[in-house]
């Protein structure tokens, strides 16, 4: 197993026993187009201008697995935060999510962090069922730096904001120490250092409150 990305450990920790994650679960898809545009960027393979993102960098080898997101950046040139997780979220078919979710979900079978599998009422469905073990090196680590004092590294510090933000996170801590973590959160939303992470997680905040607002 080898050091998992941003876009491939917020997809460890988010998918389903079955390997999957649900297209109902709009919060957990948008935050999957949402980690990989934040990997792009942080990467400086792309950059945020006001709210447009475009391209400044051609992707490396080893990122090929956001190629979906990537390609779609390059070819539409300067586009919106909204637009880009939009396109890889809310469509009349899942085509756009299918894809990013293999090229990612693919990436993890590489990694030895995950077995593919066949599911569906079809079986022609992929599925990703995560390596237990890999899963708890991820959270290991979300615990390590979130508890600990010091700086979270860039990673972490994205990955526990977008995991707070669709729900996920607290199930990681024990009730005690759910106040330690709520203070960092709040660490990690002020550092100056974190302003693109910020960003981010501001227009993640935006896009799951349209979806209530037009849920109800």
């Amino acid at each position: 197993m080898s050091n998992l990305s941003l876009s491939q450990e917020y997809m460890m920790c988010a998918l389903n026993d079955k390997g999957k994650i649900s297209t109902f679960n709009f919060e957990r898809v948008i935050a999957v187009a949402a980690s990989a545009v934040a990997e792009l960027m942080m990467d400086d393979i792309i950059a945020l201008n006001g709210k447009k993102l475009s391209v400044k960098k051609a992707l490396p080898a080893e990122k090929s697995y956001l190629s979906p997101v990537y390609d779609f950046i390059e070819k539409t040139e300067r586009v919106g935060f909204k637009t880009v997780v939009e396109h890889f979220s809310f469509t009349l078919s899942s085509k756009n999510i299918d894809e990013l979710f293999d090229s990612i979900g693919g990436s993890l079978v590489r990694a030895g962090c995950a077995k593919k599998e066949k599911r569906g009422m079809l079986g022609n469905k992929n599925a990703y069922i995560p390596d237990a073990k890999a899963v708890d090196a991820v959270v290991q680590n979300i615990r390590a730096e979130m508890l600990e004092d010091g700086a979270l590294s860039e990673d972490i510090a994205a990955l526990t904001a977008i995991l707070n933000k669709t729900g996920e996170l607290m199930r990681f801590f024990s009730a005690y120490e759910k106040k330690d973590v709520k203070k960092r959160l709040k660490e990690i939303r002020d550092a100056a250092e974190n302003k693109e992470i910020a960003k981010v997680i501001d227009y993640v905040e935006e896009l799951m409150m349209i979806i209530i607002v037009s849920a109800t």
